[in-house]
């Protein structure tokens, strides 16, 4: 089965599974955002004009005031924490960072409006704007590219990024070099991790338009240091030798009260720990293949079908643990602990450490390292 990846990674440079949010449903959010006050200023307004007496006047100027402000600070910390505002959560819309998939904070959805109010009182700036988003192949006005944020369509928000557990464990790389270091590794016990970090251009073509590949802005590596969840890369630890991942060994049970001392362990979305020893299959409803009898396969709920029935292999062995994109329709992604991404190349072994991501359809894992005792 030949790896495809989702239908906006080919064009927009966001990561397999993650989608813009449609400009329709974008229109219906901000008009709930903006139509609640508006309609509290309006049924105040009306009252106001409507009685003589200034002490019913003071009262519901001051009761409008404070619900419109109430609204108005609601949305703000909705925003800023939760990646939606009452309205986007109706139209099931995330506003998250481009670059690591997380809401974006006070401090830039601030930002975001005040550009956006800036614009829409020029007038002939939002109509300009209004022109360029509906070209932008992410859909990002220009409030958006200030804040570097974007809106997609509702997901799994990306994890938050875990400091490295130590210093000097591999270096970020890019896509073409992991796989180029993989079809090249030399014997494990001797392999040491990469002693420098492949630029962007690594594997990325010429800007057009001021923008990089995959309809990405010029200056971001590909297009796919994006949302998670939107994650697109992998720290390249003790490297494993290329072909098929070993097959030999069980696994661990996957108990809720998973002991300390396991070594690596997936800790899912879901909450759930995977103990790992040997290989481990996970989708929606993950087979083995011939010879992996001895493979522990993990079910993934996923109503929304991004997740592929056999999506990945997860393997631990002398060199350390590695994944495997199995396949899968909409691929799998890796982010190292810095935050750097590659998309995983389906059916390439990829060394991973503690601290990385794996992000595969709507769902994601954490890497852990339990040292034994």
């Amino acid at each position: 089965m030949s790896s495809q990846q989702g239908p906006s990674a080919p064009t927009t440079g966001l990561p397999p599974g993650v989608e813009a949010g449609s400009l329709g449903r974008r229109f219906l959010a901000q008009l709930i955002d903006v139509g609640v006050p508006a309609v509290v200023i309006a049924l105040a307004s009306a009252v106001t004009a409507a009685v003589d007496s200034s002490r019913v006047v003071s009262a519901v100027s001051v009761v409008g005031a404070v619900l419109v402000a109430g609204w108005l600070l609601l949305g703000w910390g909705m925003f800023a924490t939760r990646a939606a505002g009452p309205g986007m959560r109706l139209m099931k819309l995330q506003l998250v960072g481009l670059r690591d998939g997380r809401p974006i904070g006070y401090a830039r959805f601030l930002l975001r409006a005040l550009v956006l109010i800036a614009l829409t009182i020029t007038g002939v700036g939002l109509v300009v704007m209004l022109v360029f988003l509906v070209r932008q192949l992410r859909r990002q006005g220009w409030h958006d590219l200030a804040a570097d944020s974007v809106v997609i369509k509702q997901r799994t928000l990306a994890p938050v990024p875990r400091p490295a557990a130590a210093a000097g464990i591999g270096q970020p790389v890019s896509a073409a070099e992991a796989g180029a270091q993989l079809e090249a590794a030399p014997d494990p016990e001797v392999a040491a991790a990469p002693e420098a970090a492949a630029g962007p251009e690594a594997a990325a073509g010429p800007a057009v338009d001021g923008q990089g590949p995959d309809g990405a802005p010029a200056g971001s590596p590909g297009g796919l240091e994006s949302p998670i969840g939107m994650a697109d890369s992998v720290r390249i630890g003790p490297r494993p030798p290329a072909g098929p991942l070993p097959m030999s060994g069980g696994a661990v049970g996957t108990d809720d009260a998973l002991p300390k001392d396991v070594g690596w362990v997936a800790v899912l979305d879901d909450g759930r720990e995977i103990g790992l020893v040997g290989l481990v299959l996970l989708g929606r409803n993950p087979q083995a293949r011939p010879g992996e009898d001895d493979a522990e396969l993990i079910k993934v709920a996923d109503e929304t079908r991004t997740v592929s029935k056999t999506h990945l292999a997860l393997s631990v062995d002398g060199a350390g643990l590695s994944v495997m994109d199995r396949g899968s329709t909409n691929g799998t992604t890796l982010t190292d602990p810095t935050g750097v991404s590659i998309v995983s190349p389906a059916g390439d072994v990829v060394a991973l450490s503690e601290g990385s991501i794996v992000s595969f359809g709507d769902h994601w894992l954490n890497i852990e390292h339990r040292a034994r005792r």
